[in-house]
């Protein structure tokens, strides 16, 4: 399940001393009333043990006991004040401390117009040089602006011709991994494409585990949560493929392996994908301030950034929240894919990631993605050096 720290509570109000004049004001009316109110109506000598026992001790022994009592629920109170405050502590840390789980970038498989015309997607993105340009979609005669992979009379087609290559390529991704390691795999495909699993997992000489019902950054959300204390990896497949696309989109086939632990294989200079934090409140700047925590980066760290879907491009909404919460990410530093290779519906979240760690791997530098799948659900992740 995802970090949320707004779940805890908010600390406790330590309470009220004693109000030590206040009570001495108190002790002196009421002894001063006793006093005047047993002279008043003493019957008899007004002396003897009797009488000073009604005159002056009583009301000091009746504020004495008060202000015990006083003194003893204020003090019962501050002990739970501090437990409670104690508790609100520790969950912050054990949340924190959950938060910023990350997994190690493994390897990727990435194939788009682009790479399929022997470009990086991640310099073409960082030189601004658009591959986007009038195709006639696969089952439409209109001309749309657009970033296809050839080949195939619809996206089945597409899918089975670069089944054997894919299958292949994530065969050998795989060869790294230790032969115990446990590996999950998760399929993010676009909405009305064949399942992969009938074909592509069958042909996968690991044994796998599926991960189901989820898409999106929300994959690695749940599995560093539930499987981040026994050594795993995760190997995530993703293709968005449209017959009838729309403008400014992109087709891509992803595959991205990572594990939760550091593999002894892995290079000196790798990269951690850390926990990426999903926003559903439209509200940019909680989730930009969380995604930064979870990485354990300061304000003032120098970042870049890879943005894709919705408006994130023409809108201040990011700008606006980067002046807060990472000033250095500015509007010059993060690459719209979108204006490049077009946005590649459900496998984008996938291929920023592998632009955010190949740039990472280049520069050494800290990378943020944003993605808006919809006007209010915006997922980021930061990637950074080891």
């Amino acid at each position: 399940m995802p970090v949320i720290l707004e779940r805890i509570p908010e600390k406790k109000v330590k309470p009220p001393r004693p109000l030590a004049g206040r009570w001495l004001i108190f002790g002196a009316i009421l002894l001063a009333t006793d006093l005047g109110g047993t002279f008043l109506f003493w019957h008899g000598e007004r002396s003897g043990p009797g009488f000073w026992l009604f005159a002056v001790v009583l009301p000091v022994l009746l504020w004495g006991a008060m202000f015990s009592l006083r003194r003893a629920g204020y003090k019962y109170l501050s002990v739970g004040q501090y437990m409670a405050n104690k508790t609100i502590k520790n969950r912050h840390i054990n949340d924190e401390g959950r938060g910023q789980h990350f997994a190690w970038f493994v390897g990727e498989v990435l194939v788009n117009a682009l790479e399929r015309a022997h470009k990086p997607t991640q310099k073409a993105a960082l030189t601004k040089t658009p591959i986007l340009q009038p195709v006639e979609p696969r089952v439409a005669d209109k001309p749309v602006r657009h970033s296809r992979l050839a080949g195939g009379k619809d996206a089945a087609d597409v899918l089975a011709d670069c089944e054997v290559e894919m299958t292949g390529r994530i065969n050998q991704l795989l060869e790294v991994l230790p032969p115990g390691m446990t590996c999950y795999l998760a399929l993010d495909v676009g909405e009305g494409l064949p399942d992969l699993s009938l074909n592509w997992i069958s042909k996968i000489d690991r044994t796998v585990i599926r991960i189901r019902d989820l898409s999106g950054f929300r994959l690695i959300d749940y599995w560093l949560d539930y499987h981040y204390t026994k050594p795993s990896a995760l190997l995530v497949i993703s293709a968005q493929l449209n017959d009838a696309p729309a403008y400014d989109s992109g087709e891509a086939i992803v595959a991205v392996l990572m594990t939760n632990c550091r593999l002894k294989d892995t290079p000196p200079k790798s990269v951690r994908i850390c926990r990426p934090q999903i926003n559903i409140n439209g509200d940019l700047g909680h989730g930009l301030r969380h995604a930064m925590l979870w990485a354990n980066l300061k304000k003032d760290t120098q970042l870049c950034g890879w943005i894709t879907g919705g408006a994130l491009a023409s809108s201040d909404l990011l700008s606006t929240a980067c002046e807060v919460y990472a000033p250095e990410l500015t509007a010059q530093r993060y690459v719209n894919i979108d204006a490049v290779a077009g946005f590649a519906g459900a496998a984008a979240p996938w291929q920023a990631l592998i632009l955010a760690t190949r740039q990472c791997l280049t520069d050494g530098e800290a990378q943020m993605v944003v993605i808006e799948s919809s006007p209010d659900c915006r997922q980021l992740c930061a990637v950074t050096p080891e």
